[in-house]
């Protein structure tokens, strides 16, 4: 790599993936094994926009088909994943190309929104000199496994976690709730990105359905929930699969802002931005409210 030609923009071809996965694993260091199988499951060449410099590839950003939920209405978005630009070409412009070729090609596709979360809190200020605005909060809380054992209830089972049940949970859990929604497809493909990281997934029924899943990793004695959901009054289900499924003994837990387990105390902060695409995704962005983000596949 090295200074060139101008950067050109496009979307990528399926030729591309090759050079795509030398550039994600330069930027994040995820292994080849982790990036193929984003590449198999969720790649699409035309939502996936590049830049070119000399011929080569130099920054690349993936879009994600989903749905932003403000107030009971579903509105069409595209969530903006692994954004990143070569260490040779960075501090340059080229992601900011990129932001303004996706923006044009979400609002020629006829889409509401574009989300996406910023990697860190000072990228906060970056995005929103693109239009983006904060518009998403979560709940930080850690609980000790005692206070996990006096809740749970000890007649849920363990089941396997499938897209279905999960699918199943969540859409009760965060029923009006505003809030990002993934298709079945890209359940599936946290489920299996969760295992391929390295961490671990559980569900437990209650009176014969699922109600209740975590996907979570363990660090240094504490289980850090990526994801939880239970259904309403299914808390103590969801307290006795970490339960069963960990030996920690604390839980960090990333949570909706009303959800309904209490500890001494919690933090709150912003996670995810919206880029609102046309009048109405404008004006229902004044009413979102306590919205969540939750998963973000990565």
């Amino acid at each position: 790599y090295g200074k060139g030609q101008e950067m050109t923009v496009s979307a990528s071809t399926k030729e591309d993936i090759g050079e795509l996965i030398a550039l994600w694993r330069t930027c994040f260091d995820d292994d080849e094994e982790y990036i193929s199988a984003f590449m198999r499951a969720r790649f699409v060449p035309e939502r996936t926009l590049v830049g070119r410099e000399d011929g080569r590839i130099c920054s690349v950003l993936y879009l994600l088909d989903g749905k932003v939920r403000i107030a009971g209405e579903a509105f069409e978005s595209a969530y903006l994943y692994a954004a990143c630009t070569h260490p040779d070409f960075r501090s340059r412009g080229c992601m900011g190309e990129l932001l303004r070729a996706a923006e044009s090609l979400c609002r020629d596709l006829g889409l509401d929104y574009i989300c996406l979360v910023p990697a860190e809190d000072s990228l906060f200020d970056y995005y929103s000199r693109f239009g983006y605005r904060s518009a998403f909060e979560e709940k930080l809380m850690t609980v000790d496994r005692r206070h996990l054992e006096l809740i749970a209830d000890s007649g849920a089972q363990i089941v396997k976690l499938t897209s279905d049940g999960m699918q199943t949970v969540r859409n009760a859990c965060l029923c009006g709730i505003d809030c990002f929604v993934w298709d079945i497809d890209a359940l599936q493909y946290a489920i299996d990105e969760n295992a391929n990281a390295g961490c671990k997934s559980v569900a437990a029924s209650s009176s014969g359905r699922c109600s209740a899943y975590a996907l979570f990793d363990e660090e240094d004695g504490t289980a850090v929930i990526r994801e939880c959901a239970a259904r309403r009054g299914c808390v103590p289900v969801l307290a006795y699969a970490l339960l069963h499924a960990s030996d920690c003994d604390s839980f960090l837990f990333r949570l909706p802002l009303d959800f309904p387990l209490s500890a001494d105390s919690f933090t709150t902060r912003n996670n995810a931005m919206l880029l609102p695409l046309n009048a109405d995704s404008e004006s229902a962005l004044k009413d979102i409210k306590n919205a969540y983000m939750g998963l973000t596949l990565g």
